[in-house]
């Protein structure tokens, strides 16, 4: 089996409303000579990602993604994952080359488990579950009682975890404090409540916050700091009686590494769209040395999320798994065939491959040119 065609799609609906507001998407297709084609997703500037998935080969250093993967066999997504580092090292390393290369190791594991003819997670360990709890995550109205009106639809819906955050914390302590309580108020005492921090505080003000916020029984706090912020998180998870999570914005397994092993985080988030199959499994492995869960981050399309239930299959420890409490419908258009929740879970995919494909039609009417 050899890699015919590497293509970098870029989808957006113009006044369709995204997880957060963002209507777009960068779509990584891989085809073979046998007929089968892999599908990954990167979250990131997507005419960034086509521009480092279609640049031209300049050296051994310094190439596009496409022409790296070329007449390559699909089946050994972990050795193609070092010639794409390898590929890119004379400028990438991080940030968007790595989320390139994250869009193509989806696809790459999706092939390879098509191959094998058995689902993802298969070629990645053995399953500890086939379902998991899940929570839904929602924007913060613009008054206390239009959150309040928006965790209590969500509490209706049956999800088990609600999570919250981004503007306007981080303004004002009491502001702060006054929203988490009005969210537990709005969903009771039974349901998680997850808080999102945005990157916006301080080490002094996150420990306030954790602080402030003990009466009401947060699950977690997360991402509070910014991600290169290592001996700020030391600092907060030794004060803290609140879970820290963070890793969303990471792109490389070494990140994560540090911000488990240096910054003692408490739940390490992958993003694979960002960080990919490959590097995920490796950041699972030090966070399972360490006794700390893996969680998803997954707001944007379909593929981040059929590729987090694969890896959060095998791993030692995890905790909730996040999915959208917003209707998203270029999501929804795209990928008719997603996972729906039920009782509060989500299944495992138990196809061959990741289980979901883009709908064509849909994706020809919205493709970027």
């Amino acid at each position: 089996m050899k890699i015919v065609d590497v293509e970098a799609l870029v989808v957006r609906a113009p006044g369709v409303l995204g997880a957060y507001g963002g209507p777009y998407g960068a779509l990584v297709r891989i085809a073979t000579d046998t007929g089968l084609v892999g599908w990954g997703e990167a979250d990131s500037l997507p005419e960034v990602i086509r521009a480092i998935i279609e640049a031209p080969y300049q050296d051994e250093l310094m190439s596009g993604i496409r022409p790296l993967l070329l007449g390559e066999d699909p089946r050994d997504p972990r050795a193609l994952w070092a010639k794409m580092w390898k590929g890119t090292s004379q400028f990438g390393r991080a940030g968007a080359a790595v989320q390139a290369m994250a869009a193509a190791d989806i696809a790459l594991w999706d092939l390879a488990s098509q191959a094998a003819g058995v689902p993802l997670h298969r070629l990645l360990g053995t399953a500890r579950r086939d379902r998991v709890a899940i929570y839904a995550t929602h924007p913060l109205g613009a008054t206390l009682e239009e959150t309040g009106r928006f965790a209590r639809a969500l509490r209706e819906r049956g999800f088990p975890g609600v999570k919250f955050g981004w503007s306007p914390f981080g303004r004002d302590a009491d502001q702060d404090a006054a929203i988490v309580a009005t969210i537990r108020a709005a969903v009771g005492p039974e349901i998680e409540v997850l808080i999102d921090g945005g990157n916006v505080f301080d080490v002094e003000g996150a420990i306030e916050r954790c602080r402030r916020f003990a009466p009401h029984r947060v699950f977690w706090f997360e991402e509070p700091l910014q991600p290169e912020d290592i001996a700020g998180y030391a600092r907060l998870t030794r004060a803290a009686a609140t879970r820290i999570a963070a890793g969303e914005l990471c792109a490389t397994a070494s990140e994560l590494t540090r911000l488990i092993r240096e910054g003692g985080i408490d739940v390490v988030q992958l993003d694979l769209s960002r960080l990919g199959v490959t590097q995920a499994m490796e950041v699972a492995r030090v966070a399972g040395e360490a006794g700390v869960p893996c969680v998803n981050h997954t707001y944007t399309l379909n593929l981040n999320l059929m590729a987090s239930l694969h890896v959060l299959a095998v791993v030692p420890e995890i905790s909730l798994f996040e999915v959208q409490g917003l209707d998203n419908p270029l999501r929804d258009g795209l990928f008719p065939d997603r996972p729906r929740p039920f009782g509060g879970f989500l299944a495992v995919p138990q196809g061959p491959g990741l289980g979901s494909a883009p709908d064509q039609e849909t994706l020809m009417r919205i493709r970027v040119p």
